[in-house]
């Protein structure tokens, strides 16, 4: 650790000192000095960063090819953590050259994603000869039987079937002689298989499953539940596919490959239950204790698996359960066998799980004590994602007043923390702690007013509510999120002007949380934005429209809906609001935005969804309008950079660059504003000027449903536009920050280069 460089005027003399404050006027000396130690500065630090350049770990992005250069490293182009690590690895890839793990390090390097490699000639099928029998057995991985070559697939094994297509499958396959295809699997003597896992796998620490209630069961095995206690995971209620974690060692020294127990991608059913001969539920589901009586979450044990239960110690002391997969679409009642004691069921596919238990009183503990930790599936960081959100520098002075937030230590802390901000000193900054789901009841807050119909927050000062620590929490609304000043209209004794400038740096900032309606009542979130800065950085606004179990789609909510008066019910207030309000949301996940033109919306690197993917008629889904006549009127002037929209836009004006539009954008003052490397449908549009612009491309995602692991990634069957032609050469939409296909073009560039003569790669992505 370097120490602090000593300033130059403390390194004078003390007499020196002295006869500068004696001085009139005093510190003259000082400030000369001071001048001189901007420079002095600036010089010391640009010696720090001239040695840092000489480390590949430490260098600045811009010297990364001067390094590679050195090894004669092809330059390549993406992000700079994927370059640094391909110079760093080179001598080392090079030394294992020809090898599977040299090919699974290279490709993890270069796209930060899980890899498994897999020769295609060892899982061809052949005819044996009579007179020259080789019984050996397809399957070399450990743990599998495998399948003799020629023979015949054991149906009679489920675990075993369910790897079936899968890049650990341990069957023989006829050869497919056709030309390789991206993400195709083509069985040939000389194919490589590269199978990816792109998306990321998020761990939503210690959260509250939603409990779903239980019920009295008749067992007819002396061994089954007296009572099961029904849970869906996601602390919402909804559908999640739950996925593991990733425990791939790319640079462990000595290589180890891949194994299918830890690669980032869902849980397998079958490898879930106990009784299955290929089950290893130690793998994926972990079973521990904790108190529940304490005041905080320090008594619970994370592991490193995908899925774990922690049990209230005081009930569930030493019991040992049992884990079983199972489809839990019509709960329990489907189960064969029927549901045992201290046995856990899951559905990984659908979020679901089921306890069995012995008493009414187990089962109420669960429902009152039951925590989870859960590993969920998503292609970037966009919406209220378990990670760590930098405040921007204003947050973090000392002049802000912190409120912290933990629902261990009160079940309302997040209510009770938002009291009399009416009369707060100064901006408040208040912190949540924890991933549990906070009740928040605006009307129930101390300093709120109800105008116009809607329960307001009186703000003096700035506000700025976060999660901290990684946290991902859940605020589950009664009422909608309301916003204005304490005074609009000076009262006596103070001056029309103080006021005027104390409203014009009203921010609020929301970041990190996941905001879902605790009733269907609760419509838009966000009510009113009487502010003049309004930031929603890193957070999910419950858009509703989720694939349900039946295969339909729920109705969206709408994020937002702000009327032209800002919800002034006095006619002097709205007089005297003087600030068009900036509406900022940046990584995050909303439903429908509705709003006036006196508004200023801007998005960064979000979805914005009103349920209308690109296949359906989106004429009735407006994801940006107008709040009173969303047919006929237009929305607010729009600014973005890389964002996707589900549904219909009608815009005051329009400008930005790397848009996916899935249905008509309709701009009112199309003469001003300029959109850049975007996708518009093919409907009837109204457009400002715009440049490099795909119009009537072929777009389709992986998942359009906001529940599901794929949602808003671009399917590799997409308009080679919209895949290639985006901001910076690289995907459009709201995911394009990833720089994916700078990371397809960089691995097929280095398979040129890593591949042994005569084989040939084929890249399959699995997520």
């Amino acid at each position: 650790m370097s120490n602090l460089p000593v300033p130059l005027y403390t390194r004078l003399p003390e007499i020196y000192r002295q006869r500068d404050i004696e001085q009139l006027p005093p510190g003259q000396l000082q400030a000369y000095l001071a001048l001189i130690e901007q420079a002095f500065s600036a010089v010391h630090d640009n010696i720090g960063l001239l040695y840092r350049d000489l480390f590949i770990e430490t260098c600045s992005p811009w010297v990364i090819p001067y390094i590679g250069d050195l090894l004669s490293v092809s330059v390549l182009s993406g992000e700079p953590w994927t370059l640094r690590a391909d110079v760093a690895d080179t001598v080392e890839l090079r030394r294992m050259k020809g090898t599977t793990h040299a090919i699974e390090l290279l490709a993890f390097d270069l796209t930060k994603w899980a890899a498994h490699c897999v020769e295609l000639r060892e899982i061809l099928t052949w005819f044996q000869h009579l007179n020259h029998r080789r019984p050996d057995v397809q399957s070399t991985k450990p743990g599998l039987a495998g399948v003799a070559r020629g023979g015949t697939v054991p149906i009679k094994n489920p675990a075993l079937l369910s790897l079936l297509s899968t890049p650990f499958d341990p069957f023989a396959h006829y050869p497919d002689l056709r030309p390789v295809e991206l993400g195709v699997l083509r069985p040939n003597l000389p194919s490589l298989a590269i199978f990816l896992w792109r998306l990321v796998p998020f761990q939503a620490p210690v959260s509250m499953p939603a409990p779903r209630g239980q019920f009295p069961l008749t067992p007819t095995d002396p061994g089954g539940a007296l009572f099961a206690a029904r849970f869906d995971i996601e602390p919402t209620g909804k559908p999640v596919v739950l996925f593991n974690t990733s425990r791939v060692l790319p640079s462990a020294v000595p290589p180890v490959l891949s194994t299918m127990d830890e690669v980032p991608g869902p849980i397998p059913q079958a490898r879930i239950t106990e009784a299955s001969p290929l089950g290893v539920p130690a793998e994926y589901v972990a079973v521990n204790v904790y108190d529940s009586t304490a005041p905080n979450l320090d008594s619970i044990q994370i592991t490193g698996v995908g899925l774990q239960f922690h049990l209230p110690k005081a009930i569930f002391p030493t019991d040992i359960w049992t884990i079983r997969g199972a489809n839990l679409c019509a709960w329990e009642n489907a189960l064969h066998p029927e549901l045992g004691n201290r046995e856990i069921v899951v559905d990984p596919r659908r979020g679901r799980v089921v306890f069995g238990v012995a008493t009414a009183a187990e089962a109420s503990a669960l429902e009152n004590d039951l925590l989870a930790t859960f590993t969920y599936g998503a292609a970037g960081a966009v919406g209220a994602q378990p990670v760590d959100l930098t405040l921007p520098a204003e947050w973090t002075a000392s002049t802000v007043e912190r409120r912290t937030v933990a629902r261990r230590q009160d079940p309302l802390a997040l209510q009770h923390a938002l009291d009399n901000l009416a009369s707060a000193s100064s901006p408040v900054l208040i912190e949540i702690e924890d991933s549990l789901t906070h009740e928040l009841d605006l009307s129930a807050v101390a300093g709120t007013t109800v105008e116009n119909g809607i329960v307001t927050l009186n703000l003096k000062y700035p506000l700025a509510i976060a999660a901290v620590n990684g946290n991902r929490p859940v605020i589950r609304l009664k009422t909608s999120l309301a916003f204005r000043p304490v005074d609009v209209t000076a009262p006596g004794g103070e001056s029309q002007a103080d006021i005027d400038a104390l409203v014009s740096t009203l921010n609020v900032r929301l970041q990190g949380l996941y905001f879902t309606p605790d009733n269907a009542s609760v419509t838009p979130l966000l009510a009113r934005a009487a502010v003049a800065r309004l930031e929603i950085n890193g957070c999910t606004l419950d858009p509703g429209s989720i694939l349900k179990l039946d295969g339909t789609r729920s109705t969206a909510i709408a994020g937002a809906k702000l009327d032209g008066e800002f919800g002034f019910a006095n006619a002097t207030d709205l007089h005297n609001f003087k600030v068009m309000p900036q509406v900022i949301i940046s990584r995050s996940i909303t439903g429908p935005l509705l709003m006036e033109a006196v508004y200023a919306l801007t998005l960064h690197d979000s979805i914005v969804d009103a349920g209308a993917t690109p296949d359906v008629d989106g004429a009735n889904a407006f994801a940006i309008s107008s709040s009173v006549d969303p047919v006929n009127a237009y929305g607010p002037p729009l600014s973005f950079q890389q964002c996707t929209f589900f549904g219909r836009c009608r815009l005051r004006s329009a400008s930005g660059a790397g848009g996916i539009f899935c249905h008509a954008l309709e701009v009112w003052n199309n003469q001003i504003g300029c959109i850049r490397q975007s996708s518009f449908s093919a409907e009837t549009n109204r457009l400002p000027k715009n440049f490099a612009c795909a119009t009537g491309a072929i777009i389709s995602f992986t998942d359009d449903a906001w529940n599901q692991p794929g949602y808003a990634q671009l399917a590799l069957d997409c308009d080679r536009r919209v895949l290639e032609k985006g901001p910076g050469n690289d995907r459009m939409g709201a995911f394009g920050y990833l720089l994916e296909a700078h990371k397809w073009r960089n691995l097929q560039v280095r398979l040129r280069e890593y591949m042994s003569a005569g084989c040939r790669p084929e890249l399959i992505p699995v997520t």
